[in-house]
């Protein structure tokens, strides 16, 4: 039987491997969002920015943005004196020691507020100082409302009086048809700013999912208890969340400071959320700890099986940059100083009903998820899950 010539066919040089993914990206199902480009550094360049919750672990990350955008001068604002000490030295090598101003103040003291304005003389604000524990806050409501209501409002009105240029105020993805009272305290966040426009200051809000990567305790928090054989709690099997690095959030404060035009909120582009289940079973594998038990505890007060970035009623913009979109809130309701009174004073008095039918009053949008941890309660004594439905206590937006 003849034999058929063999056919040589010529190699073909092999395509570029694409780059890998790297760990958080594998964690989160999508590659990080590039954000903050030219147009932030010429809105930085030559000004004096302020930072409130700067020793926090999106505030700190901004800060180190900031150091390197050539800022006149920056003013580091926490009521964390030890992290204020840590963070100031952390900023040399590209601002001088006369150019890193440290205040210890907590923004619920409007006059200590109004003191730090009118001495440093910003004109960049950067508020991302908040109570950010939903279960904390649904627990002690008038805590949350005096952090992240009474603060706000110190600080915008003192924005105010002393016309700075823009601020930008850190929100989260809960804001949106709020069931908890943190998720109500976002949204009253995000109305003080639309309340504030028409001055000499622009105002912007800015969405952040739960924050993963270095400062932050969910991931040293998760790989502890995968390592060690420990059970790692999540509320619901189903529940899901959107996950986005700490350095996408920072951008996307900056980004979003020189995007603002109309107190507009906005929120980055994070695609479908992600199921907590299978990041920590992506973490585990990173690990190479494959077997992980888990256990589920129910869904506490205040909180959704998945958060959405936008409610339905709030209209998608574009914006100039290809993934971050914008809203523009309704107009905050009428009497809205009066009602503030009305919920900070119900807050001052420790009474925590009148807290929630304020804040009920103010966002008829708010439906309060009333549910009760079931028994076997993480909180009497197995681990805390993680997130609220899954994540750690510490970053903003969890």
């Amino acid at each position: 039987m003849p034999r058929l010539p063999l056919r040589r066919t010529p190699r073909r040089a092999s395509a570029p491997e694409p780059p890998q993914a790297t760990p958080l990206a594998r964690l989160m199902g999508r590659d990080e969002v590039p954000v903050a480009g030219q147009r932030v550094r010429r809105l930085v360049a030559g000004r004096r920015v302020l930072v409130t919750g700067a020793s926090g672990t999106i505030g700190s990350a901004l800060c180190h943005r900031i150091k390197r955008l050539d800022p006149a001068a920056l003013c580091l604002v926490d009521r964390d004196g030890r992290g204020l000490e840590r963070l100031g030295p952390e900023m040399d090598g590209f601002l001088d020691e006369a150019s890193v101003s440290l205040v210890r103040a907590d923004l619920r003291d409007g006059d200590r507020v109004e003191e730090a304005l009118r001495t440093f003389r910003p004109g960049l604000v950067f508020h991302t100082a908040a109570q950010n524990e939903l279960a904390k806050v649904e627990s002690d409501p008038c805590r949350g409302v005096y952090d992240n209501v009474v603060g706000a409002r110190n600080l915008v009105e003192g924005a105010v009086r002393h016309e700075v240029e823009r601020l930008v105020l850190i929100s989260s993805d809960k804001a949106a048809d709020p069931t908890s009272v943190f998720g109500a305290t976002m949204r009253l966040g995000e109305l003080l700013l639309q309340s504030a426009t028409g001055g000499p200051t622009c105002f912007a809000a800015v969405r952040v999912g739960n924050v993963l990567g270095t400062p932050g305790a969910l991931l040293s928090m998760l790989g502890h208890r995968i390592s060690s054989g420990e059970v790692v709690t999540i509320t619901h099997p189903e529940v899901a969340r959107h996950f986005m690095t700490v350095d996408e959030a920072a951008g996307l404060l900056l980004e979003a400071a020189a995007l603002s035009e109309e107190a507009e909120t906005f929120v980055l582009d994070m695609g479908s959320p992600v199921p907590v289940i299978e990041l920590v079973h992506r973490y585990a594998e990173q690990l190479r700890l494959p077997e992980v038990t888990i256990r589920f505890s129910g869904l506490g007060p205040g909180e959704k099986l998945a958060e959405k970035p936008f409610s339905d009623g709030e209209r998608r913009l574009r914006t100039a940059h290809p993934k971050i979109w914008a809203t523009r809130p309704t107009p905050p309701p009428a009497g809205l100083p009066r009602l503030l009174d009305a919920l900070t004073a119900a807050a001052e008095e420790g009474d925590e009903d009148e807290v929630r039918l304020q804040l009920r009053r103010l966002l008829p949008e708010y439906r309060p998820a009333r549910r009760a941890r079931p028994s076997g309660d993480p909180q009497g004594g197995a681990p805390l899950p993680l997130c609220d439905a899954g994540c750690s206590p510490e970053p903003p937006g969890l």
